[in-house]
């Protein structure tokens, strides 16, 4: 098959999306012909190579002209380019992009390429946005969902909880198929970490953690509020942050100052992969923190899970897939303080059954989650397709 990857960003640049695509498009490329389709930059740093071979990759890169934000971008040459290859499946990684969709309406129009998308962030489904917002996002839901009805022949849902919301959208019940999220192989890797643990001053320390990018919906705010009375009963607790900051990382250092927990947090900034690893083996427990509806799959309690962490998550959509409540983990309410508290305390104080749940997480990601049950379930998803 021709695969076409169309994203914001991609390697080199990173987050939740580009390393879920990378992985695909990878294993893909093992036996199939992929190109990806992105932006040429991002956050001032120009990538020159426009066109680069990648790990068998074809990556066309295009110069963006406008952006702001996230949403509203448009990048010179990425229809001309789209439009240039004649590919069997075109896989959108996005979901209310202007100048995605017009891609993807003259794809459709001119040609025979079966259209494919995965929202991964559900953002056009959240609720929590101001007025004004909230009737832009109405109109546009509207633009969308004749488009969407037509011009996709499936779209993913990686948590088997999103189809109430993608009906809203214009995606039939014929369209949404089920494919979860993975990660790689070598997130089971052995690896050294004793220099990892003398650097950051880790040594008899009992580690929490959390990944991602430093921005307000990601909600680490909520752990470091929690800190104070944990840390007063528990002098030793240490919380490791892995991450880019995304203009959050300010605000972040103020509030630990001002509650005076500043010497118990350690924000890393952006890792290597083999640190992401080094940190997540010393951690304990691996706290998930986001505004429900922000978040389609939690990658990153995947990667967690596979180096032996217990969970604590908030409700990332209508229930989570990857926490069952007092097995492996615990679900909490996003903003509720209190219950993240007792949650954290209750694993800290109570170690046999934190054990118990990082047992149960590595087993459980060694059996049931890996990148095979997502190649197998996507190759399976573009078959179909292309049968049609």
């Amino acid at each position: 098959m021709k695969i076409g990857f169309i994203l914001t960003y991609f390697h080199p640049f990173t987050d939740g999306t580009e390393n879920n695509c990378l992985y695909l498009a990878r294993e893909l490329a093992k036996k199939h012909e992929v190109h990806i389709f992105t932006s040429d930059r991002r956050d001032g740093k120009i990538i020159e190579q426009k066109e680069e071979l990648f790990q068998r990759l074809q990556i066309h890169r295009c110069k963006t002209l406008l952006r702001y934000k996230y949403y509203l971008v448009w990048d010179i040459n990425l229809i001309q380019k789209l439009m240039k290859y004649d590919l069997d499946i075109l896989h959108v990684h996005s979901i209310g992009f202007l100048q995605q969709d017009l891609g993807v309406l003259l794809k459709k129009i001119f040609t025979n390429t079966k259209i494919i998308n995965t929202p991964h962030g559900p953002f056009l489904a959240k609720n929590s946005y101001n007025f004004i917002i909230k009737i832009l996002k109405e109109i546009y839901r509207w633009i969308e969902f004749p488009l969407n009805k037509y011009c996709y022949d499936a779209v993913i849902d990686v948590n088997n909880r999103q189809r109430k919301w993608m009906k809203l959208f214009g995606f039939t019940e014929k369209q949404i198929k089920f494919c979860p999220d993975g990660i790689p192989r070598d997130r089971f890797k052995k690896i050294e970490n004793k220099n990892f643990i003398k650097k950051h001053h880790l040594k008899n320390k009992f580690v929490i953690c959390s990944l991602g990018r430093l921005i307000p919906y990601k909600g680490f705010e909520q752990i470091i509020k929690v800190l104070p009375e944990i840390i007063k009963k528990h002098p030793n607790i240490i919380y490791l942050h892995m991450g880019p900051d995304r203009g959050d990382l300010t605000r972040l250092k103020i509030l630990a100052k001002d509650l005076k927990v500043n010497k118990h947090i350690k924000f890393l900034g952006m890792v290597s992969e083999d640190d992401k690893l080094r940190g997540l083996d010393v951690s304990k427990i691996f706290i998930f923190t986001s505004e429900p509806g922000t978040e389609a799959f939690g990658i990153v309690m995947l990667e967690a899970m596979a180096r032996g962490n217990s969970l604590i998550s908030t409700k990332v959509e209508e229930d989570n897939i990857l926490v069952e409540q007092g097995i492996n983990g615990f679900i909490y309410d996003y903003g509720d303080l209190k219950e993240l508290k007792e949650k954290l305390i209750y694993l800290i104080e109570n170690k046999k059954i934190n054990q118990q749940m990082q047992k149960e997480n590595l087993k459980r990601s060694k059996e049931l989650i890996n990148e095979d049950i997502t190649w197998n379930y996507l190759e399976k998803i573009y078959k179909e397709v292309l049968t049609k």
